[in-house]
């Protein structure tokens, strides 16, 4: 039997075998670059189209962290500025600091801010400005151990700012990231307005997502209302979320939000910005009372084994920098469920009754006179919604 061997040759040069592999390596040489180059040349003409629609999304940006403020900075300085993150937005109403003192009040309860947001306020609106006295609505939730100021860091923060995070509440990536973000955001438009290019998104597909688009609605209609004069709103005062937690509880248990129970620490990083920012109120002749703001009984019972012992140290800094603590304890301020929107929201009534209750106390310890018997009360009445 004879074998036959087979030797391949390989293509000669100038061959059409050999044009089309020098081809297809040339081809394949190059596929990767242009990939990239078409993706980097995509994003960048899609934010130029982001940056040119600006206003556009600005009608979905609510930027609460900057709208009360630059309220605040445009008109003549309050001479009671109301403080605190959103419990103090509903709880802390202006009307009846008013109606107590005789003097101006806004409310600048920022959502979502803690005592680093606070700082960084305080800092911008009062060094040149200041009112006669800053009350500040404080929560348990605030002062929680393993609080990392993310909204400051991707709002607010200076270099500064970053560095004294560093030092105070140690290295972390995710306060990092935010500063980043907040750093690169004028750079990056698109990624910066994700939120906001979602919302009008959503309000154009309503033949298909109907529900979506009446949420983008909604929030579009909130963001251009203006801030009222003293920066108060309320849901109830607005025909919105009528129903108190304890309807709520009754018509379905599972779909009422239970607040997450804070961790404690003596030494958490919150309380000790809390000091700061009473020793730089203090230094600069701005008075200062500060007041606990309840929890709803079911909240205060699912955080039975943790809220006293914050609620005592947030008062020994009170104690140690010097100002006072309002407290509101239920057997002095009768609440029930029925009185609170959410677990941690106050409704209009209960929000009334503690404020009145807050400015009597500013008036007793003399921080605010009290306003001469016999005037009558130009404020309007309250309009509560309906609500008890």
């Amino acid at each position: 039997m004879i074998g036959l061997a087979v030797r391949e040759h390989p293509p000669q040069p100038g061959s059409a075998c050999a044009d089309a592999g020098a081809l297809f390596t040339s081809t394949r040489k190059w596929r990767r670059p242009v990939v990239v180059m078409t993706t980097i040349l995509s994003l960048v003409v899609f934010d130029v189209l982001v940056r040119a629609a600006r206003p556009k999304l600005d009608l979905y940006d609510v930027a609460e962290h900057d709208r009360k403020p630059r309220a605040l900075h445009s008109r003549e300085m309050a001479d009671i500025v109301l403080m605190g993150s959103s419990r103090a937005n509903y709880a802390l109403v202006p009307e009846e600091f008013t109606a107590r003192t005789g003097l101006s009040a806004f409310n600048l309860g920022v959502a979502g801010s803690k005592a680093a947001e606070w700082q960084i306020t305080a800092r911008e609106l009062f060094e040149t400005r200041r009112p006669r006295l800053v009350v500040l609505g404080v929560n348990a939730s605030e002062f929680r151990a393993d609080y990392l100021p993310l909204q400051a860091a991707r709002l607010q923060f200076t270099r500064r700012d970053l560095w004294e995070s560093l030092r105070l509440e140690g290295p972390s990536l995710e306060v990092m990231g935010e500063y980043t973000r907040r750093v690169l955001s004028p750079v990056w438009a698109s990624y910066d307005r994700r939120y906001e290019i979602r919302m009008w998104g959503q309000e154009r597909l309503a033949t298909i997502l109907p529900k979506h688009a009446q949420s983008a609605r909604e929030l579009r209609q909130r963001v251009a209302r203006p801030v009222p004069p003293d920066g108060y709103t309320h849901p109830w005062s607005l025909g919105r979320q009528l129903r108190s937690i304890e309807e709520r509880l009754l018509a379905d248990p599972a779909a009422v939000d239970a607040a997450s129970i804070p961790a404690y620490a003596s030494d958490a990083p919150g309380l000790v910005r809390l000091g700061w920012l009473l020793d730089w109120l203090t230094e600069r002749g701005i008075g200062v009372l500060v007041v606990y703001l309840p929890n709803s009984p079911r909240t205060e019972a699912r955080w039975a084994h943790v809220e006293p012992r914050i609620i005592e140290a947030i008062a020994e800094v009170c104690r140690t920098h010097g100002t006072e603590l309002v407290r509101c304890p239920s057997s002095e301020v009768p609440r029930s469920n029925r009185d609170y929107i959410e677990e941690i929201h106050v409704g209009l009534d209960l929000a009334c009754r503690i404020s009145r209750r807050v400015a009597q106390h500013a008036v007793q310890l003399g921080l605010v006179p009290s306003r001469e018997d016999g005037v009558t009360r130009t404020a309007g009445v309250i309009d509560t919604g309906g609500r008890p």
